[in-house]
């Protein structure tokens, strides 16, 4: 491969790096434009936040039906159609007069718009880097950081020198201007990346998936009898299970769909039916946990531990910051050691990192910060791990409405310490039970990881015939 066929192959990742950062960057700036929705509408803090509330429930919900309509529609054109919703939102957000107003830019325009551009990115990374989803996916996901870092310092001053609808409407200008990005992510072939050498199987595949061969040679199977998958030398029964495991994953642009399959959508009752994407849900709703657990509490909580809220706001900054490197780093580490290897080892970070975030005091700022900074970059590797190893697991014609179930799991662990946080404030003066909350989130994902996710290259075959020719247990 030449340099500049490598170079443009990385084109589309980029380009998902910047439609990400400029999705996100606004609406994760909430925190302070909440307080300036407060002050102009003369309204408590808890009715100030509802329009965060309502946005993440209505992308939980929806999320499911947009990873469907990935299944079907073409992913420029629904990635297209969420931009153009986050800047409707915006608009209306700017011309609001009430709360009211805000829920429904919020809750409807801007909630769906985003998850259209989370759940298509995903998906259109996934299909499109299948032997290095690890590392596409960290650069994809290195996006929301990046925007968050820049926007974040910029607004809250802003807030007092230009005001908040103003800031509003540049958000509206960006999301418009995004557009063009969104071409360029989903640009080139079905499949960006060649499969290593060594993996002979996978080249096959990526051979017959190209030229057709393999479709048009099969014999049409019965319905209700799922054709066996071949992966790694294993033959696997399970309709919408696989197992490219890095290092060296295979995933799922590379699956061969049986002659006939149009990606049903029984393949994802099937999956639905199986233990293993239930253990893995439940996970994802702790990342959810472990993640908005220290974003949305550190602040205030550093502010009861003495720690000035300007430092702390600086450490949020910081910890997007240290949110791409962990992105990157991770999701490439993944790709080379194993998804578990690798997962386990993020985990630890976010462990001591929330620890330091939590214990450090007004005498001892810089444990915090760096606590902060720490848990950032776990974080980063986690998600960015969590979706290839999902794209592994889960690959596949129906990986859009799987993911887009899965999808639901993240806002509802992000609800639990939102909502913990203001009952623990509220009745006994302290944020610790949020740490709590946060500890046992990462013991359930790390659990969840282990037992249910990828298996390491070359498992089934190494266990001999007998037993890589039984159908998955799932």
């Amino acid at each position: 491969m030449t340099a500049a066929r490598r170079g443009s192959v990385w084109v589309p990742a980029i380009a998902a790096f910047l439609v990400g950062a400029i999705a996100y960057a606004g609406l994760y700036c909430f925190p302070p434009i909440s307080v300036a929705y407060a002050r102009e509408f003369g309204i408590s803090r808890t009715l100030a936040v509802t329009p965060w509330t309502v946005f993440l429930l209505v992308t939980g919900l929806s999320s499911p039906f947009l990873g469907r309509a990935y299944d079907l529609i073409a992913d420029r054109w629904l990635l297209a159609a969420g931009m153009v919703l986050i800047a409707i939102g915006w608009g209306v957000a700017v011309l609001a007069t009430d709360v009211g107003l805000l829920v429904v830019a919020y809750g409807i325009l801007l909630a769906i718009g985003l998850e259209l551009v989370f759940v298509g990115t995903t998906t259109a990374i996934a299909r499109r880097y299948a032997g290095v989803t690890g590392l596409a996916l960290g650069i994809a996901y290195a996006g929301p950081g990046a925007g968050v870092a820049i926007a974040l310092p910029l607004v809250t001053p802003a807030i007092q020198s230009i005001g908040w609808r103003e800031i509003l409407a540049v958000f509206a200008v960006l999301s418009a201007a995004g557009l063009p990005f969104v071409w360029l992510m989903t640009s080139g072939p079905a499949i960006l990346v060649p499969v290593r050498a060594g993996h002979g199987h996978a080249r096959r595949a990526e051979s017959d998936l190209t030229s057709g061969r393999e479709r048009s040679s099969a014999p049409a199977r019965p319905r209700g009898n799922p054709a066996p998958l071949a992966q790694g030398g294993a033959v696997q029964h399970e309709a919408g299970l696989h197992e490219p495991s890095a290092p060296g994953a295979v995933g799922a642009a590379h699956e061969i769909a049986p002659a006939g399959d149009q990606g049903r959508p029984d393949t994802l009752h099937r999956t639905l039916r199986t233990a293993r994407f239930w253990m893995l849900f439940v996970g994802a709703v702790a990342i959810g946990a472990m993640d908005e657990g220290v974003y949305q509490t550190f602040l205030p909580h550093a502010a009861r531990q003495g720690i000035p809220e300007a430092l702390a706001a600086q450490g949020l900054a910081l910890e997007s910051v240290s949110y791409i490197a962990g992105q990157l780093i991770g999701g490439a580490l993944s790709d080379r050691f194993g998804r578990r290897s690798v997962g386990i080892a993020s985990l630890v970070v976010v462990a001591l990192g929330s620890t330091a975030a939590f214990a450090g005091t007004g005498a001892t700022p810089a444990i915090a910060i760096g606590g902060v900074v720490l848990h950032g970059f776990g974080m980063g590797s986690t998600i960015a791990l969590r979706s290839a190893a999902f794209s592994d697991v889960f690959g596949g014609p129906n990986f859009g409405s799987i993911f887009g179930v899965l999808a639901i799991a993240y806002p509802l662990g992000g609800i639990l310490p939102i909502e913990l946080g203001g009952i623990s404030v509220d009745r006994f003066g302290t944020y610790w039970p949020v740490y709590g909350l946060v500890m046992a989130a990462i013991l359930v994902w790390g659990i969840a990881l282990v037992v249910a996710g990828p298996r390491p290259h070359g498992l089934r075959a190494r266990l001999g015939p007998h037993r890589s020719a039984t159908p998955a247990s799932g």
